[in-house]
């Protein structure tokens, strides 16, 4: 089983799909928007914008939203170890290392769909894109022991530390700053109650903040670290035809503790009692709070069965044989002529894939299980194959067939969970030759979901409203731990500058691309699309001179005519009293008009003094899709215990509907699915 038929180098962003998209059925972008007040779920969440705009849509005034924002952090966010994911080739992330901070996730996209917990230097740099969306600058600021935030507003910086729940004011009513502090020691004891003003373990909490702002006016140099976090990950699923994603919002949905499916190195997975979370607004009055709710976590389950008689099923696909044919006779799908052919199956979304760690515990560097499983049915030899990182790797699949004589179809089952957990997509390739082939698939895919973006309902009776826009995404997530020979498969080298060279990164290399002099350079990337792209997204993590030199340049421009002309679409702002040795520099740009399916995105930097450096680069397409096919939409719910449920059908090329599930006055929450039906 461990030849291999066909010797094929599939690119990154190769697409060869022979078929006309207009025969897939499947459903781009579906949201749902419930009229729960507090957590609505994705259709008002999706994007950082959208969060600010529901944060603070009753308030008026700069204070009054900085205000609403911080409120709105309290309710979505709680401390916890910071998630950790691939981030350094060749180190494995273990959340139960507070020192590996290079594996921290500091996508806020990311953080806000799985996550929504990590320590305060974690949630301080989330934080920093949904300031800006409200038109405020944003640093993290040195506090000690500890990470705050100031956002800067009315010509002044203010702390609001969203970790540890607390907010100083002025005399004047206003928020305190650092500088404010410096010059009147006494607005440590500011506090405006109901505002959360450090409640969790009261008073002690309280007190050990009132002693480092205490520290923090008596000196007046504390870290300024700016360009933290960003938001780059699309929030959009995408379901083929024949394809189910029901989120579970009991994390024991699969049978108790023993068998719970996560990704952080805790114990029975993330958890707190320490949260403002799902109790209603943040109030705190002295010993009075309702700061001691309960924070978790929910599971999400795609469960994808292509039908592979059917030529719908290559909308799954990022790469197919041009011989290879499909029929309702076994093997379903073969090789038309006999020959070496072969076909590669792809999973991508917002969620992190997890697994059933073997200790309970950890799933991180410890074996986990169930988080991703392929069964199905084979005729003959079939290899397979998969990879977890768009193509740029792969690994030997072991189908363990229990015969491989003559035409019998023969059932396997594989679980690939260690192969692919903690990342958000995979690829998997099956190559055949001769009378070989496939009857069956079924790729079932769990992820973990952060409780406050699951669409909650409401009691006696709730509004929901479902949306869906023909897009989808392909993400370009470059390995920075191959060799130079194989760049090629996420960077157009011959548009590199001549005074920039490529290293694999490795636990003791940081930088993956370093200028050999002080002069500007540059580093280009391509996004190949299935279809027409709508938008680009890039998100670059660059080293930064401390102090900051004269001269920093660092920016990020596309083309859609292969280079020959570029337009900038993100500049660094790097202010002179940084003192953040690294940064990201995020951004989109809207490609529509340029009706292409690929697009380069060209970093350029310059870092006057010393040689420009890149640490690591995240890049999006998304792209145009055929309109949605038919799905039905089922909600469960629990009323008194006993599980109750209803389902609404939703036609074809339908872009909104609204829907009205009938629950009634005490209830909580269980399921929610999506299901793309199956055409011909």
């Amino acid at each position: 089983m461990s030849r291999r038929f066909l010797i094929c180098p599939v690119l990154i962003c190769l697409w060869t799909i022979p078929v006309c998209p207009s025969v897939f059925a499947g459903v781009g972008d579906v949201t749902l928007r419930t009229d729960h007040p507090q957590y609505p779920g994705e259709g008002a969440f999706q994007t950082v914008p959208q969060c600010v705009e529901f944060a603070t849509a009753s308030a008026t005034g700069t204070q009054e939203k900085a205000i609403a924002m911080y409120l709105w952090f309290l309710t979505h966010q709680w401390h916890l170890m910071s998630p950790m994911e691939w981030c350094v080739p060749g180190r494995n992330p273990d959340s139960s290392d507070p020192g590996d901070y290079e594996t921290v996730v500091f996508d806020a996209n990311r953080g806000r769909f799985s996550y929504g917990y990590g320590l305060c230097g974690t949630v301080h740099a989330w934080n920093e894109p949904y300031w800006k969306a409200l038109g405020m600058p944003a640093r993290r600021r040195e506090f000690p022991n500890h990470v705050n935030s100031e956002v800067f507003y009315d010509n002044a910086w203010h702390a609001f530390d969203t970790d540890m729940a607390g907010l100083l004011f002025r005399r004047d009513g206003v928020v305190a700053g650092y500088a404010d502090l410096q010059r009147d020691p006494t607005l440590a004891e500011s506090v405006q109650p109901p505002l959360p003003h450090y409640p969790f373990a009261w008073p002690s909490d309280f007190r050990t903040m009132q002693t480092g702002w205490q520290q923090v006016a008596a000196r007046e140099a504390w870290y300024a670290l700016y360009n933290g976090g960003y938001a780059a990950h699309p929030g959009i699923v995408h379901l083929r035809s024949g394809e189910v994603f029901t989120r579970w919002y009991d994390r024991d949905h699969y049978g108790g503790p023993s068998r719970r499916r996560f990704w952080q190195h805790q114990a029975g997975g993330p958890f707190r009692t320490w949260t403002f979370f799902d109790n209603g607004g943040p109030v705190h009055d002295a010993d009075k709070s309702n700061a001691r709710s309960q924070a978790s976590y929910c599971n999400g389950e795609f469960h994808y069965q292509p039908s592979l008689s059917k030529n719908a099923c290559r909308e799954g696909m990022t790469h197919v044989s041009s011989n290879v044919g499909h029929r309702r006779k076994s093997p379903a799908m073969f090789s038309t002529d006999g020959k070496a052919c072969e076909v590669t199956f792809r999973h991508f979304s917002p969620y992190v894939i997890c697994g059933d760690p073997d200790d309970d515990a950890n799933p991180m560097s410890g074996r986990a299980t169930d988080g991703f499983v392929i069964s199905g049915r084979c005729v003959g030899t079939v290899v397979c194959e998969v990879s977890a990182d768009e193509g740029q790797t792969w690994s030997d699949v072991n189908l363990n067939l229990a015969a491989e004589s003559n035409q019998n179809s023969v059932a396997f089952r594989v679980d690939l969970t260690q192969s692919v957990k903690g990342r958000y997509g995979w690829q998997v390739r099956f190559s055949w030759q001769d009378t070989s082939g496939l009857d069956s698939l079924v790729f079932v895919t769990t992820t973990q979901v952060n409780q406050a973006m699951y669409p909650r309902l409401t009691p006696d009776g709730c509004d929901v409203t479902f949306r869906t826009q023909p897009r989808g995404v392909v993400a370009v997530l470059p390995n920075l731990g191959v060799a130079e020979s194989q760049v090629h498969l996420f960077e157009e080298t011959e548009l590199r500058s001549k005074n920039l060279m490529y290293t694999p990164r490795s636990p003791t290399s940081r930088y993956a691309w370093q200028a050999t002099n002080d002069q500007p350079a540059a580093v280009v990337f391509r996004i190949q699309a299935p279809e027409t792209l709508q938008e680009v997204r890039a998100a670059v993590r660059y080293q930064v001179p401390v102090p900051k030199t004269d001269g920093c340049d660092y920016r990020l421009q596309v083309s859609t005519d292969e280079g020959q002309s570029w337009n900038t679409f993100a500049v660094a702002d790097v202010p002179d009293d940084n003192e953040f040795s690294s940064g990201w520099l995020s951004g989109s740009a809207d490609v529509s008009k340029a009706a292409c399916r690929t697009a380069l995105v060209r970093f350029q930097m310059h870092s006057p003094g010393r040689r420009a450096a890149v640490i690591d680069a995240q890049l999006y397409g998304i792209h145009q899709l055929p309109p949605s096919g038919p799905l039905a939409l089922e909600f469960g719910w629990l009323e008194g215990g006993t599980l109750q449920t209803h389902v609404t059908q939703v036609e074809a090329g339908v872009s909104e509907q609204a829907v009205h599930v009938p629950t009634s006055g005490n209830i909580a929450d269980a399921f929610i699915r999506i299901s793309s039906v199956t055409q011909d």
